[in-house]
């Protein structure tokens, strides 16, 4: 059995490279996004903004974005699960669990919630963040292992709803993200400055180039895109 394993190891050692870069990459990303103040991935928005609302409203300052950000996650994870009828998407914690502890990692050893005032270091903080973002998620797919709750959840729109295309799908699932965020924004920020939190602009912008900019990344490393 140890032998096997360790032979599983050594045939996908470049997978598990670019498994585990990929998550790296991925808290990276999230936090020079909200660092930038310009704006969040969709689904960070909820989990950045449900913390903040915890942490003002609550007091509760224990609770983070890496906790918050498994929570939902694996919420979705459920309604997929209970969708599917099918337990071999519960292999969809490992990525979530490695999410989480990414963000988590960024944002309290490095970032430290600190977020940028001047507006050339926004923009840089926001393209840099928008750049890693999508490598992240493609060296996830490049590595073939368990993907994100995303992923699956479009996959189950796209049948729900009977979208044409998977676009569409991801359209939805980027713009609920970006409208519970606003929720949690508005019950935490609009009254204080008028702000949503971690959304602004360029959460729409992310919405609309994350797709196409991942493209590029497939072709650069590639990767073959499902139809």
């Amino acid at each position: 059995m140890k032998s096997s394993i360790t032979t599983y190891i050594k045939e996908n050692k470049i997978n598990f490279i670019f498994y585990f870069l990929g998550f790296i990459i991925l808290g990276l990303s999230v936090n020079l996004l909200k660092a930038s103040g310009l704006g969040t991935g969709a689904w960070d928005t909820v989990t950045i903004n449900w913390r903040d609302y915890l942490h003002i409203k609550f007091g509760n300052t224990w609770v983070t974005i890496g906790m918050l950000s498994f929570l939902v996650s694996f919420i979705l994870m459920i309604i997929v699960i209970s969708y599917r009828k099918k337990t071999r998407y519960l292999l969809m914690l490992i990525p979530i669990f490695l999410v989480a502890v990414s963000i988590d990692f960024w944002n309290i050893i490095v970032f430290k919630d600190q977020q940028a005032t001047e507006m050339i270091n926004q923009i840089v903080l926001f393209i840099s963040g928008a750049v890693f973002l999508p490598m992240g998620l493609t060296l996830v797919v490049k590595s073939s292992f368990p993907a994100f709750v995303f992923d699956e959840l479009m996959l189950m729109f796209v049948d729900v709803f009977h979208a044409k295309t998977i676009t569409f799908a991801r359209l939805g699932i980027e713009f609920t993200g970006i409208l519970i965020g606003s929720i949690f924004g508005y019950f935490t920020f609009y009254h204080v400055d008028g702000s949503l939190g971690a959304v602004n602009i360029g959460s729409f912008l992310l919405a609309f180039t994350l797709a196409p900019i991942m493209t590029i990344y497939f072709k650069i490393f590639k990767i073959k895109k499902a139809n």
